[in-house]
């Protein structure tokens, strides 16, 4: 079984812990799951932050973000504005947290389950927050999924881990 990457920006603030993320990351293979969890990050390291988190979002297959790591990196604007950002850089889905029993899921499925009504990339109906280390798992036990409901899918075989 492969397993998949994890990386959070806030772990990047040292320079070695940087190098040896982007080398792993570069490497074709393994899932990548990306947590821009910028917010946890000592506040010196803010204003260098967003680039790092846009060169990983890149290639990630699932870049996680909460409002208030959007606010760290992009300052006060709509939570949902630097998700779509973030999502228009790479091929991966984003999954915005906007609280703790709600998600919305960007991606480009145009036949998804729930829906928003609205644009046609954002799917809403993660009625919870599943742990990364779950959908670490959950991802590392299968392939990266290529539309919203197999996205769906995996978020709720990570909740129900």
């Amino acid at each position: 079984m492969e397993r998949a990457i994890l990386c959070g920006v806030s772990s990047l603030v040292r320079p070695d812990a940087l190098v040896a993320a982007r080398g792993l990351w570069r490497t074709p293979g393994p899932s990548r799951l990306f947590h821009a969890d910028a917010a946890e990050a000592p506040e010196a390291a803010w204003p260098w932050l967003r680039e790092v988190a846009e060169e990983f979002a890149r290639r990630a297959d699932l870049t996680v973000l909460s409002g208030a790591d959007a606010a760290t990196l992009y300052g006060p604007v709509p939570p949902l504005r630097p998700a779509r950002r973030l999502r228009s850089m790479g091929d991966g889905a984003v999954l915005l947290v906007c609280g703790p029993h709600t998600s919305i899921l960007i991606c480009d499925d145009a036949d998804a389950r729930p829906r928003a009504d609205g644009p046609g990339d954002v799917v809403i109906g993660l009625p919870f927050t599943p742990a990364l280390p779950n959908l670490q798992a959950a991802l590392g036990a299968g392939s990266v999924p290529w539309d919203a409901a197999g996205w769906l899918d995996l978020v709720n075989t990570a909740y129900a881990a």
